[in-house]
This record gives structure tokens, sequence and C-alpha cells, in this order.
């Protein structure tokens, strides 16, 4: 088990550094750049080179390139460019924002896929199944962006019931954690679904039915379990695609989290801010990749026999 979690953190380690070459040299290979940004165009050449001086963009690339690791390994992230505010300030703002939403995404996410997943394979071609498999369809077929307008238009405009824009009270956090979720909850409900007919349709468990043992027994106890670590293993891909859809939901909603600050960091060409927030949440996906597998070799022993085999 020590040597499978060593292994995975150096492949984690090495993804995460290419992956800070590749958030760096991309924003700065991007048309425009700051200083257009920030100066007029009737601005004078001087100034532009004292701007260009000051924000130490006039130094060779991978020397910008160190300067920015040592400053995230210091734990300095320094000052936006665009508005000169602190960008830690800026991350923890913003951040308590984007984690009550993937918070309030994960609870809907799993406390409804896992359920209704169960029953519907419980109730096989039924009406509760024919109906969850419809609604998995639909769902898996709307995108998220698409389903966010249609939710500020009926529960926003139409009806009244919930605010559309900007961060607030649980009640702010409904419709954007909705639109987060639909989707995952439809991939959750559809692998969770076949995963127990799968164990429903094993010889151990016909032996306990054999047994004599409670049907609801059977099923919620010996059959989720054994169905679980599929589901398990799915979060390492669900939980990352909820964090970059933050990006899309936030900016609809206008709900100031950190994808939110990202999308405007880029529009802005705001480098010190865009780089902090590219890197911080592909270290964020890694890191749920990496806890994903990491569960998964805990609770699935095939794949723990297959890890000491190897």
């Amino acid at each position: 088990m020590g040597a499978f979690i060593l292994r995975r953190a150096a492949y984690a380690l090495l993804l995460l550094f290419f992956a800070s070459l590749l958030v760096f040299y991309g924003l700065r290979l991007a048309p425009g750049d700051i200083v257009s940004a920030i100066a007029s165009p009737t601005t004078e050449k001087v100034v532009r080179i004292n701007l260009t001086k000051e924000l130490g963009l006039n130094r060779p690339l991978p020397v910008q390139y160190f300067v920015f690791v040592g400053h995230l390994v210091t734990g300095h992230f320094g000052v936006s460019i665009a508005n000169g505010e602190k960008i830690g300030t800026i991350i923890t703002t913003a951040g308590v924002k984007t984690l009550a939403l993937g918070i309030s995404a994960a609870i809907l996410t799993y406390g409804l896929a896992i359920p209704l997943g169960v029953v519907a394979a419980a109730k096989r071609n039924g009406l509760m199944d024919q109906s969850t498999r419809f609604l998995v369809v639909l769902a898996m077929g709307i995108p998220n962006f698409f389903l966010a307008v249609l939710l500020i238009q009926l529960f926003g405009v139409q009806l009244g019931w919930l605010p559309v824009a900007g961060p607030g009270g649980i009640s702010h956090l409904i419709l954007p954690a909705i639109a987060l979720s639909v989707e995952s909850i439809a991939l959750n409900v559809r692998l969770m679904r076949s995963s127990i007919l799968e164990e429903l349709s094993s010889d151990y468990i016909r032996t306990l039915r054999a047994k004599g043992l409670e049907s609801r027994r059977i099923l919620w106890i010996h059959a989720f379990r054994n169905a679980l670590p599929p589901v398990v293993a799915l979060a390492g891909v669900v939980l990352p695609t909820l964090l970059g859809y933050t990006l899309v939901v936030e900016t609809i909603f206008r709900f100031e989290g950190l994808g939110y600050q990202l999308v405007q960091s880029i529009i802005k060409r705001d480098y010190a801010l865009a780089q902090t927030l590219a890197l911080m949440f592909t270290a964020l996906v890694i890191l749920f990749n990496f806890l994903a597998d990491v569960a998964h070799h805990m609770i699935d022993p095939r794949v723990r026999e297959q890890g000491m085999a190897s």
C-alpha cells in the first residue's frame, strides 16, 4: 500500500510540474498582454516600457517562470496586476464561495445518485427504473451552460423563486449547484444501477438468497458494498469535472468564486492571478484523481492484489 501511494504521489508531482509549464507559457502565448490592457492606446512608449519593467515582463521567460514557481513554493502569491489586490486575499475570499458551491454540488450528486441507482436496479424494468433511465438520458444530453440559462429563466425570471446572480446565502447556491451537478448525478445513477445489477446476478447473491437472507439486507449491505468501487473510481473523473464546470457556472450566475475570478483574470491578461488560479485548479484535479486512486485501491481487494502482483 505504501509503495502504491508513493508511486502515485511521484506521478502526481510530475504532472503538476508539466502543468505549471503549460499554464505559464500558454498564457503568454495567447494574443494580447497586460500592458496593453492597462495602458490606453495613447499612452507614450516610454511609459509602456517602464510599466513592462515594473511588472517584470521584460525578463526572459525562463526567469519569469522560476520567479513564479519560487513565489508559489514560499507562499508569496504576489498581487493582481489588474487591480493591485493581494492574490492570497482573492483566493481566500473566492475560495470559500467555490468550496460552498462544490460541496453543495457533491452532496446533490452522491446524495441523489447512489440511492436512485440502487432503487432503479432493485425495481428493474419497473416504472421507477424506466423513469430514472429516461431522466438520466435527458440530463446527460443537456449541456450545463444551457441548463443554467433554463434554470435562470424558469426559477429566477418567470417564477421569481430564487436569485439568479451574485454570491449570498443558501438561496444563491441552489440554482448554480443544480446546474453544476445534474450531469454528474446522471453518470453516477447509470453506473450505480449497472453495478448493482451486476452484483445481483452474481453467484454469492444467489447463495445468500438460498440461505433465506432478507432481500433488503442482500441489496443494501452485500450488493451495495461490492457495487461501490466503480462509483469511487468514477469520482476521480466526476469531482475534477465539477471543478472544471465551475468556470462556466460561476460566470453565468456571476457567482464570484475561483472559477469566475480565473475567467476574469484571463480576459484582463492578469498573468499573476491567472497563472496562480489555473495551476491551483490543475493541482486540485490531480489531487482528486490521486485520492480516488488511493480510495479505490483501499476498498477493492482485486485492485490491491493487482498492485501487489505488479
